[in-house]
C-alpha cells in the first residue's frame, strides 16, 4: 500500500500547480478522509481546505468523524448548512415544471438534491481559485453509484482507480480513525443510511433506482436478503470478474456468490456505461 499512496501523492503533485490550493468536502465517511489526508500529506495542509455540508437528518457519528480528522490533520472545519434546501429545491422545480413529476415527498428525490447542493458549493470554491479534489472510488464508478453532476464533478480524483477495498486498506495506512474504518459505507443522505443496503435495492432492481419507485414488503425482505450476503469485498470481487468477461455461472461458483446477485451486478454495469460513464463535455 506505501506504493500506491507514493504513487498518488506524485499523481497530485504533478496535476496540481504549486501555486493552488486543494479543496475537499468532507462527509465523515472512508473516502473523504482518506483523500483529505492525501492531499494534505501531497501539498501540506497550509494549502488545502475542508470543509462540511450540514443538512437534514444527518448521523451524529459523521460530524464526530469530520473533527477527528480536522484535528489529526491539524485544519479547521468550516461547517455550511444547507439544511431544508434540497426540500426547497425539489418544491420550486415542482412548481416551475409540474410535467416532470418532482415530488417533495420522495425520499430519493430529496436525498439526491442534498448531492447537488455539494456541487453548488464546490463550484463556488472553484471561483476563489481552489482545486477540486474529486473522493468518488472505482466501485462507485463503475456500478453508477454517484451523481454525474453532483458527486462526480472534480478537477482530479486521487481515488477512482481503487475498488472500496483497496481505499480501506490504503486508509489504515494512512492512520484513518478506528470509527470510520469499521462503519458502515454511507453516502450520509439520512440517517442510519448503508451503501450495502442502497447496492442490494440496485441490484434486486438490476440497476439504479428510479425516484417514485415503489416496494412492497415482500421486495423489501428480498432486498434484505441480499443485503445480508453482501460485503464490500464481495461486490469488488464481482465487479473485477464481470468486467473481465467471465461467464456468469462460473463467476457464482468460483466467488460462491448467488447468481442473482451476479447477474444484477452486471445489469447495473451495462446500465451505468450507458446512463452514468458517458463522456462529459464532449464536443464535436
Amino acid at each position: 500500500m506505501k506504493d500506491k499512496i507514493t504513487e498518488i501523492i506524485n499523481f497530485i503533485n504533478d496535476y496540481v500547480n504549486e501555486d493552488e490550493k486543494i479543496v475537499v468536502a468532507v462527509s465523515g465517511g472512508l473516502d473523504s478522509d482518506v483523500v483529505a489526508r492525501l492531499c494534505v500529506k501531497a501539498v501540506g495542509n497550509n494549502r488545502v481546505k475542508i470543509f462540511m455540508v450540514l443538512q437534514d437528518d444527518m448521523d451524529e457519528r459523521h460530524i464526530h468523524n469530520a473533527l477527528k480528522l480536522a484535528a489529526d490533520l491539524n485544519m479547521d472545519l468550516p461547517f455550511i448548512d444547507m439544511r431544508n434546501l434540497n426540500t426547497e429545491i425539489i418544491e420550486r422545480l415542482s412548481e416551475g415544471d409540474s410535467s416532470e413529476g418532482f415530488n417533495v415527498n420522495s425520499l430519493l428525490e430529496t436525498a439526491r438534491a442534498k448531492c447537488s447542493l455539494r456541487t453548488v458549493l464546490l463550484s463556488s470554491y472553484q471561483e476563489k481559485g481552489y482545486i477540486v479534489a474529486g473522493t468518488s472510488n472505482k466501485t462507485e464508478i463503475e456500478l453508477g453509484f454517484f451523481l454525474p453532476f453532483g458527486d462526480n464533478i472534480a478537477h482530479f480524483k486521487p481515488i477512482a482507480h481503487l475498488y472500496k477495498s483497496e481505499v480501506k486498506e490504503i486508509a489504515k495506512e494512512l492512520g484513518t480513525n478506528e470509527e470510520v474504518l469499521k462503519q458502515p459505507a454511507s453516502a450520509g443522505f439520512w440517517k442510519d443510511q448503508e451503501d450495502l443496503e442502497d447496492i442490494a435495492y440496485w441490484i434486486y432492481y438490476k440497476g439504479p433506482i428510479p425516484a417514485g419507485t415503489q416496494f412492497n414488503d415482500e421486495d423489501d425482505k428480498k432486498v434484505m436478503e441480499i443485503k445480508q450476503k453482501l460485503t464490500t469485498a464481495i461486490i469488488d470481487d464481482c465487479i473485477k470478474a464481470v468486467l473481465s468477461g467471465e461467464e456468469i455461472n462460473e463467476i457464482s461458483v468460483q466467488l460462491n456468490v448467488d447468481i442473482n446477485i451476479i447477474e444484477g451486478i452486471e445489469s447495473i454495469l451495462k446500465i451505468s456505461q450507458i446512463k452514468k460513464k458517458r463522456e462529459l463535455l464532449k464536443t464535436i
